[in-house]
């Protein structure tokens, strides 16, 4: 464990090096401990891939004893990460209007579109960290047969919803945005609202499998959503079903 201030009022945490998963999980776990110690004076914990920043009140606590706290926690990390992860299962509806560079993945990855739709949904996606818009997922795991190099010019509006995929990365824009993403596919899951508690559907150290829908299940769960019927299907490693996330 690094530790290091960030600015007047950060404390950066850095757990390990590069993108894996078990430095992720120790980042996650490190994060929910802090939390739940209920420090006074920390205002936000933000975790990425392998660190972890503090931000706090300088008037009110002080970057010595939360860096003790952070330090005690540190030997029952180890123990933390092997709780149960959590997957959500997010339908997504590939190609079309909806996906226009599927074709582009396909062609790049010498691959049939289907394989590639095949081939994205075939696995379960870490995520990692939050990040460059409000609740955007960046997800590991993505095949390196479907692996794809950004747009080399971003384009200045993506549709909320949109899911793309950049080099070794894939993930879901929450919100209207510019961006430099593959676009494969569109999800009809509400991933940020202001009006809820917290805003942002996804958390990091949660993982997502996308399922494929045709357009008329697709239009089927806009409506689900827009009445509140649709419910999104979680479930741990083990396969056993868990509390349905709305």
């Amino acid at each position: 464990m690094k530790i290091q201030p960030s600015g007047d009022r950060g404390i950066l945490i850095t757990l390990g090096e590069g993108i894996d998963p078990e430095t992720n999980r120790k980042v996650t776990a490190l994060a929910a401990a802090i939390s739940n110690e209920q420090i006074m004076g920390v205002e936000d914990l933000i975790p990425s891939y392998n660190q972890l920043s503090i931000q706090y009140n300088p008037l009110i606590s002080d970057y010595d004893s939360i860096c003790r706290i952070a330090k005690l926690l540190e030997d029952s990390l180890g123990e933390m990460t092997k709780a149960k992860q959590e997957i959500l299962h997010i339908p997504v509806l590939y190609g079309g209007e909806t996906g226009k560079d599927l074709a582009f993945v396909a062609s790049y990855s010498n691959l049939p579109e289907e394989e590639v739709i095949n081939i994205h949904t075939s696995t379960a996606y870490l995520i990692y960290m939050l990040g460059f818009t409000p609740g955007f997922p960046y997800l590991g795991g993505l095949s390196e047969k479907i692996r794809t190099p950004r747009l080399s010019e971003p384009r200045q509006k993506i549709k909320a919803g949109s899911v793309g995929i950049a080099d070794n990365q894939t993930g879901i824009y929450p919100i209207y945005s510019p961006g430099g993403w593959r676009i494969i596919g569109h999800t009809p899951v509400v991933l940020f609202d202001w009006n809820n508690t917290p805003p942002a559907l996804f958390k990091t150290g949660q993982y997502i499998r996308f399922y494929s829908v045709t357009e008329e299940e697709y239009e089927a769960i806009k409506q689900d959503i827009k009445t509140g019927r649709f419910t999104i299907r979680t479930e741990d490693f083990d396969g056993r079903k868990l509390e349905v996330i709305k």
